[in-house]
């Protein structure tokens, strides 16, 4: 008898493990959850190829080539040009030149830097929108 309810017990068990760690493929996978900039900035190797949605201030800068474009933290981070309060974007200018000084919503792919003194980067960016006030 005990040995019946152990095999019985054992064959739900298994079932269940299965059938709870797949996901349904009905799943709509939908738009990355928004996490801070600030969030991200400070736990890197949480987010390491991850798809995210930040909300920053569009700069120049915001990585090692200050010629490039950047998300930073705040308006003043980046008119003073606040490195560690930003993360270099991988993206065609062209995408994100009327949005230039302003604050954005990003959906993209995060990249952890591989060494200290650089925040890392956004790439695969499939959504720029500006922020309006009050939403």
């Amino acid at each position: 008898m005990k040995v019946r309810t152990a095999a019985i017990l054992m064959v739900l068990f298994g079932c269940s493990t299965a059938l709870f760690s797949q996901r349904p493929a009905t799943q709509d996978t939908g738009p990355p959850a928004l996490v801070s900039l600030i969030r991200v900035i400070a736990n890197p190797k949480d987010f390491h190829g991850q798809p995210i949605r930040v909300v920053g201030f569009l700069g120049r800068g915001g990585g090692l080539d200050k010629g490039g474009v950047g998300l930073f933290v705040s308006e003043i981070d980046s008119r003073n040009f606040i490195i560690p309060n930003s993360i270099d974007l991988h993206v065609d200018e062209s995408m994100v030149t009327s949005l230039m000084g302003r604050y954005i919503a990003l959906s993209g792919t995060y990249h952890a830097p591989a060494r200290l003194g650089y925040n890392g980067y956004i790439d695969q960016i499939v959504e720029v929108s500006p922020l309006r006030p009050g939403k």
